[in-house]
């Protein structure tokens, strides 16, 4: 799913992007809003995480004009500014959400991923209600979850191209460069260490013993498997 993200402060830009791309979207970055306005029309992202307040056109002006070309989009708006009023006319703009500075990154990701499972339910509910059984988890990819026993585990979509990928591979080795190429969604310039620290986080959520791994396997020579 593509997220564009819009905020004129370099090291907030900077900040969400990494947030975001931890989490598995794709981003497209703009540090203003006329660049946004390209980039929108470049990409045409499926979420915008959209500054109010920027020095060449405002959020609120960016807002209008996107969702007047676009009714589907989901528009976020992220400000400072926190009085009613101002919350109240960046959602008659347009916007579906209103988030206030500073916010919390552990809720931004939460906000997210539930934001992109809204928007599979609605654009591709065929897929919101696929499943596959990985081991003794079941799961559900379009809903960015798994579930044990009745017991929910929240999963983003790195977590679930991931598990596909070695689903699909059933026995097989699957190399860091193979889960780079297509979880990553890009080139990268992510290391064998990148991939071994998500993979152990990964092993975190749905292993029972994340230090004997049974359903995520070291494979010889690199890379891992599932059996």
């Amino acid at each position: 799913m593509k997220v564009l993200a819009v905020e004129d402060n370099p090291k907030l830009l900077k900040l969400l992007s990494h947030l975001l791309e931890k989490e598995g979207f794709t981003i497209v970055a703009a540090a203003g809003g006329r660049e946004a306005l390209t980039q929108y029309a470049a990409h045409k992202p499926d979420i915008i995480c959209l500054d109010v307040v920027m020095e060449d056109v405002s959020g609120i002006s960016i807002c209008k004009q996107i969702r007047a070309q676009d009714a589907k989009a989901t528009i976020l708006l992220i400000s400072s500014k926190s009085r009613d009023v101002d919350v109240a006319e960046g959602l008659a703009a347009g916007a579906d959400e209103y988030i206030v500075k500073p916010f919390d990154l552990s809720s931004m990701t939460t906000r997210m991923r539930n934001i992109a499972r809204a928007r599979i339910q609605r654009d591709d509910p065929t897929l919101a209600a696929r499943s596959f059984a990985f081991g003794d988890l079941k799961i559900f990819p379009g809903q960015l979850r798994a579930e044990r026993g009745g017991t929910a585990i929240d999963l983003n979509f790195r977590d679930v191209g991931i598990l596909q990928m070695l689903y699909d591979s059933k026995g097989k080795p699957v190399g860091n460069d193979t889960l780079k190429t297509w979880c990553w969604k890009a080139e990268t310039t992510d290391t064998d260490k990148t991939v071994e620290w998500y993979i152990a986080q990964l092993r975190k959520k749905i292993e029972a013993n994340p230090e004997s791994p049974v359903l995520i396997k070291p494979a010889a020579g690199g890379g891992y498997w599932h059996e």
